[in-house]
């Protein structure tokens, strides 16, 4: 058995905590000459082998301290206390790195976009390492932190009023990235503006064009908060629906088989899902007539429709069939009395121009 007093295991647990010392000791080592010299990602690896690194020095810490740390803290107590200091550090840094490379850069960063504002990124960091302080503080080194907490919470309430605007944008975006209704090039309705293309978004609003090449701006808020109809995503195929009415005469099949050859014939018209056309019965003196087929792409629907309708008049003039129109009847009756001397004030009015005629 080997003296503790001398820094040297003596048992099965101090012999696997110096095994994780020096492992981790040279894991924490490569990850810094990795994350220097290869890639900073290693940055949340080193976190990691640091907070098991300072776990196996707290555990080893009856062991090490008479020879490995005597001439450098006072006591055991005090080399506890850097330990857990570094550990809780770690803890932080590692929480950092995380949301940094996983949240920040992974799971919110878009492709040819500006990264996360620097504000949500410094605001998350600065909360991390300040509860990290407050924790080593009052746990560890068991100063009162009272003023502290309360400086600290009213900076963030002042703080959080001051942006309130801003921070509701943001965390807006967030809700948008996390859920991903739309992304750029869809073609897209939100709320009551018009439909347009995405063609950008960021952390204060979502861009886009119309038809008529305007450009609207519709706040991150507002965009979560309004129902949002996408033409685009996940199926880019969208069903189209026209109208067109035949006289009641006519046998609902044949219109029926001639208006799917129509659908058929036209080019920018999906083969899969099938065209079809419904008969909708009399309508107004008609018989009205449903064409429903899809195309791939939202955003030339009013090519698709022109396509479609050309080819369906082409298809009923070399046939036996017109298209047909609706037709109303309005009768008007008055139920009005006569007015006294209407009728020979009538009457008089076209005897004088009778008499000009002449």
């Amino acid at each position: 058995m080997s003296d503790p007093s001398l820094g040297v295991p003596n048992g099965l647990l101090e012999v696997i905590s110096l095994a994780g010392i020096i492992i981790f000791s040279i894991t924490s080592f490569s990850a810094v000459l990795s994350s220097i010299f290869v890639k900073k990602d290693n940055l949340f690896y080193l976190g990691t082998q640091v907070i098991l690194l300072s776990i196996f020095l707290r555990i080893a810490t009856h062991w090490t301290y008479p020879g490995w740390f005597a001439e450098l803290f006072a006591s055991a107590e005090q080399q506890m206390q850097m330990i857990t200091t570094l550990l809780l550090l770690a803890v932080a840094y590692t929480l950092d790195m995380g949301l940094k490379v996983m949240v920040w850069e992974g799971r919110l960063g878009r492709y040819d976009q500006k990264s996360v504002p620097p504000l949500l990124i410094a605001s998350g960091r600065v909360i991390i390492y300040l509860f990290a302080l407050l924790i080593i503080l009052q746990f560890v080194f068991d100063k009162p932190i009272t003023a502290l907490a309360a400086l600290s919470g009213a900076l963030a309430v002042i703080l959080g009023l001051s942006a309130q605007a801003t921070l509701g944008e943001i965390f807006a975006g967030i809700a948008l990235a996390l859920s991903r209704p739309f992304r750029i090039g869809d073609w897209v309705k939100i709320g009551n503006h018009e439909e347009g293309r995405v063609i950008d978004m960021n952390w204060r609003m979502v861009t886009v064009e119309t038809r008529d090449r305007v450009v609207l701006c519709v706040p991150n808020r507002s965009a979560a908060d309004q129902t949002v109809h996408n033409f685009s995503h996940p199926n880019r195929a969208i069903r189209l629906t026209e109208t067109v009415r035949f006289s009641q005469g006519e046998d609902p099949r044949v219109i029926q088989e001639l208006l799917v050859r129509a659908l058929a014939d036209t080019p920018c018209v999906l083969a899969d899902p099938r065209p079809a056309v419904f008969y909708r019965g009399p309508k107004e003196g008609v018989s009205e007539y449903n064409m429903e087929f899809y195309i791939d792409d939202y955003e030339h629907n009013d090519v698709a429709i022109d396509d479609v309708w050309k080819s369906v008049i082409d298809h009923i003039a070399r046939s036996d069939f017109e298209i047909s129109f609706p037709r109303r009847y309005l009768a008007i009756q008055s139920n009005r009395p006569p007015v006294p001397g209407a009728a020979d004030a009538t009457e008089t009015a076209a005897a004088g121009r009778a008499n000009s005629e002449r």
